[in-house]
């Protein structure tokens, strides 16, 4: 087999299309409810990430006949965390104990040191095979996660619309703003304080530094997101009073795969808790997104095990687990 690196730009569909039927395949496997990505889905996500920047490398294992047998990547925090690299691969099942993982582990340990990173960290379903490679190569678990799901056609729209009505009682204080696609340059400054409230979720074992958003990055996300051709909804509360943005919650519908969402953050300034506004941003997200994007049938969103207080308010919703998972951390 060889390992070949290639240019993110150079990506072709056709190519992508081989990398979605890896990933299906493990996943088949791995994690049989997941919905697997689709090939213009890498092919944007490689180009793109979640900043508009593309993987910093990118490798493709093939047999020798041509065959696609696995794929990783790495890609590097430019605006934080100037410690760490993340790394993703994918092995065809039928290719399992080949030393395709191992070409692939190899080749982002090289990178990650070339980069200056000393900790790499990645994701991958609990006590599959990826977790067990991963272990016997110098893994160890930071976090247990799981991930929720939302079935927007089964979901009770009058127990949503109550936690709504309640919730809007105790944030009388505070009004919702809907916002469909990219923040104005006007807001962006205010939404950091917004954004970086994240960094209250619990890590656990995680070596990981405070997340920044600058507007440039903010800025960046947005074009990222409208080049993968996720569809960015969010729901932002203010307080009435001063003006200031007290937190938000961001749903991403993916065009690439009709009928697939993912719940991104969702966030309270830590002034502003308290008042139940979590529950207010996703239930009032739930109810716009019935009349929005009709067609939604799966929401997916991940939490650490221990964020209990989202839970609560997932479950509340009428989320149910649907996998369970790890992340991963290696030191260089």
């Amino acid at each position: 087999m060889r390992c070949e690196r290639i240019d993110p730009a150079d990506l072709a569909l056709s190519t992508a299309e081989e990398m979605a039927a890896v990933a299906a395949a493990e996943a088949a496997v791995e994690t049989p409810t997941a919905i697997p990505p689709s090939a213009e889905g890498i092919l944007l996500q490689a180009r793109h990430g979640h900043d508009d920047h593309p993987n910093d490398a990118l490798w493709l294992v093939r047999a020798d006949e041509g065959d696609l047998l696995g794929f990783g990547s790495v890609d590097v925090t430019h605006w934080d965390n100037p410690h760490l690299a993340f790394v993703f691969c994918n092995v065809a099942p039928a290719a399992r104990a080949k030393g395709v993982g191992t070409r692939l582990v190899e080749a982002q340990l090289t990178e990650a040191r070339k980069l200056g990173r000393s900790t790499l960290l990645t994701f991958t379903p609990m006590d599959g095979h990826a977790a067990r490679f991963l272990a016997a190569n110098g893994f160890e678990v930071g976090q247990h996660e799981a991930q929720r799901r939302l079935e927007p056609r089964n979901l009770d729209y009058p127990h949503v619309e109550e936690l709504a009505s309640r919730a809007a009682a105790a944030a009388s204080e505070y009004e919702l703003v809907r916002l469909d696609g990219p923040a104005s340059e006007e807001m962006l400054p205010e939404l950091t304080a917004v954004f970086e409230a994240i960094n209250d979720a619990p890590n656990d074992d995680l070596a990981l530094d405070p997340d920044r958003f600058p507007p440039e990055r903010l800025r960046r996300y947005d074009a990222a997101m409208t080049a993968r051709r996720q569809h960015v909804y969010r729901v932002l509360a203010r307080h009435r009073r001063t003006g200031e943005w007290a937190g938000h919650t961001i749903l991403c519908v993916d065009d690439t795969r009709p009928g697939y969402g993912v719940q991104e953050d969702t966030s309270v300034v830590r002034a502003h808790r308290g008042h139940q506004l979590g529950m207010w941003l996703k239930a009032t997200m739930l109810l716009w997104m019935r009349e929005e994007q009709p067609a939604l049938t799966t929401i997916d969103t991940w939490n650490a095990t221990t964020n209990t207080h989202m839970i609560a308010v997932n479950d509340a919703l009428g989320c149910r687990v649907s996998a369970l998972g790890v992340a991963m951390q290696r030191r260089v």
